[in-house]
């Protein structure tokens, strides 16, 4: 069968799936994606290509997917129409952006050049309920001092350590990959990150870590999130990160932060 690639553009709020990731008896986006393709292809299975999955909860402003469909399709000759359609199958939790026909040589995961996350936290005494599924909230107790605040100038200190290209074992869940023979490696931690900024926002309460990479692994975001606000709460001192890079010992750094502060919000091309 002669295929074309369309490339799709997606956005999803992640409260409710198990993830990006199809997986049995769960739901997920790429399972809602690939349900809906199916459907208005007349039932012939699609198999869809990310440029980066994302965990359980975790959400997504600019994901983007790539999906092999016959060149014959009717349906080709509206991808506007195609994308409106799609977009009102897959459920509230999923926006369709945009779809359009790409080269067969794009391929969303490996021509991606850069990668862009943010993530949210709160540090007020309370916290706005509609953050509670996109916001991760860290501040004090109603008894803490008045004016307890993150430091977010000693966290981007600290983010410095980490720009660059670097082994970021700490940071990363450790993950196996299958060799041809069939033999299974530990799989490399050398990533590059190319910014990282830690700002407050309005309103008042709101702080933003924003990381810049060609790629990153498992957890390695909210890990160096979680370890940051160690520093921004002064429980460790900013050299402190340092260290922990060095150590490339996944023990050695701060807590994970949860999943429901983080989004994917861009992919370079």
């Amino acid at each position: 069968m002669t295929t074309t690639r369309l490339r799709i553009d997606l956005a999803y709020d992640g409260s409710p799936f198990a993830g990006f990731a199809r997986q049995p008896d769960q739901v997920t986006v790429q399972g809602e994606v690939e349900s809906a393709l199916t459907r208005v292809l007349g039932g012939a299975s699609v198999d869809t290509t990310c440029a980066g999955r994302t965990d359980r909860g975790v959400h997504a402003e600019a994901q983007t997917v790539h999906v092999d469909v016959p060149v014959d399709w009717p349906r080709l000759g509206d991808l506007p129409g195609l994308a409106t359609t799609l977009d009102r199958m897959v459920g509230r939790a999923i926006t369709i952006w945009r779809i359009r026909r790409v080269p067969d040589s794009f391929d969303a995961r490996f021509s991606a050049t850069g990668r862009r996350y943010r993530y949210r936290i709160c540090d007020d005494v309370a916290m706005r309920p509609l953050w509670r599924h996109d916001t991760w909230h860290v501040g004090p107790d109603r008894s803490a001092p008045s004016g307890w605040r993150l430091d977010t100038e000693a966290m981007e200190e600290a983010g410095q350590a980490l720009v660059g290209e670097h082994n970021y074992a700490s940071f990363c869940r450790r993950r196996l990959v299958r060799r041809a023979d069939g033999t299974e490696v530990e799989g490399t931690m050398m990533r590059r990150i190319d910014r990282l900024t830690v700002r407050r926002s309005r309103p008042a309460g709101l702080v933003l870590v924003r990381l810049d990479g060609a790629a990153f692994c498992h957890q390695m975001v909210r890990s160096i999130t979680g370890t940051l606000v160690e520093v921004g709460t002064a429980r460790r001192r900013p050299a402190w990160v340092v260290e922990v890079l060095e150590a490339q010992d996944r023990q050695a750094a701060g807590p994970v932060a949860p999943p429901e502060g983080l989004s994917l919000i861009g992919v370079r091309y």
